[in-house]
């Protein structure tokens, strides 16, 4: 009796860690990406009834790869030609294929296509994460920072050039070297997005919508949340009004310019 308990005993472990380890793995394979995952269960198909076709016509298929690429041709209509099932139960087999095999492929190619597109548009909306190293960060769109991708891109077409804006709806260049984030400058998620911990500089360039005071207030405030998150990138900031220039100093500024004093010197000597 007691050999027979411990017996029934192990029985009942056994179906446990059969179901758990099944779990696990099933728990596994869903943390792949949907097309990787359609993938792998038409491969899976594919063997399935290649193995099949071998074991009813070895005559017709000698070995078990023969079935798998005649499964692999019937599944995606290509049909070749070279293998063909002659069996009743071949035949049935190669229906159900098709109905199967075509039924995956399509799903996943259309899928494939989906998160090509998927991807390209959040690309072009600033919704991509960058994960480059040693990039500069351009914070604000206006004509300073137009020129500065324009002349950036003609002198060093490698440079890698992040903009950051909350007001556009898309990427508003064409060069390949600019990756554009949509999203507000002093957000840490905005910032992070651009992956500010392993940029090279930082340039804020004033917002010409706001007036002066505010324009300087959202440039320093921004500034403190880039020596937040990291204190070491090297921040160039552009101040309208003088009595900020100090302030931006305090925050961290490692260069602070004075658009409006520049201009106006400019001005005055063309007088």
């Amino acid at each position: 009796m007691l050999i027979r308990y411990f017996v029934n005993t192990e029985d009942r472990k056994f179906p446990l860690e059969v179901i758990r380890l099944s779990q696990n793995v099933y728990n596994y394979f869903l943390r792949f990406p949907l097309v990787i995952r359609i993938l792998f269960m038409a491969f899976f198909i594919m063997v399935i009834f290649g193995m099949f076709i071998h074991l009813i016509e070895p005559t017709n298929f000698p070995t078990v790869f023969d079935g798998i690429w005649w499964a692999i041709v019937t599944a995606s209509t290509v049909g070749y030609g070279d293998f063909v099932p002659k069996s009743i139960l071949g035949r049935i087999a190669g229906i159900f294929l098709i109905f199967l095999g075509a039924s995956f492929l399509t799903f996943y190619f259309s899928n494939l296509a989906t998160i090509a597109v998927t991807k390209q548009n959040e690309y072009l909306e600033g919704k991509r994460l960058y994960k480059g190293r040693g990039h500069l960060i351009i914070i604000g769109w206006n004509e300073r920072s137009r020129e500065m991708v324009e002349i950036l891109s003609k002198e060093d077409k490698g440079k890698q050039m992040i903009l950051i804006d909350d007001s556009l709806g898309n990427l508003p260049v064409k060069q390949p070297n600019v990756h554009f984030i949509k999203g507000r400058s002093n957000r840490d998620e905005t910032l992070i997005n651009a992956n500010l911990h392993a940029a090279e500089c930082v340039i804020i360039t004033a917002d010409p919508n706001k007036d002066e005071l505010q324009t300087d207030m959202h440039t320093i405030l921004t500034l403190l949340a880039i020596k937040g998150l990291n204190p070491s990138v090297k921040c160039i900031v552009e101040i309208l009004t003088t009595e900020q220039v100090l302030n931006a100093g305090r925050a961290g500024a490692d260069e602070v310019i004075r658009s409006n004093k520049i201009i106006s010197t400019a001005m005055l000597g063309k007088i």
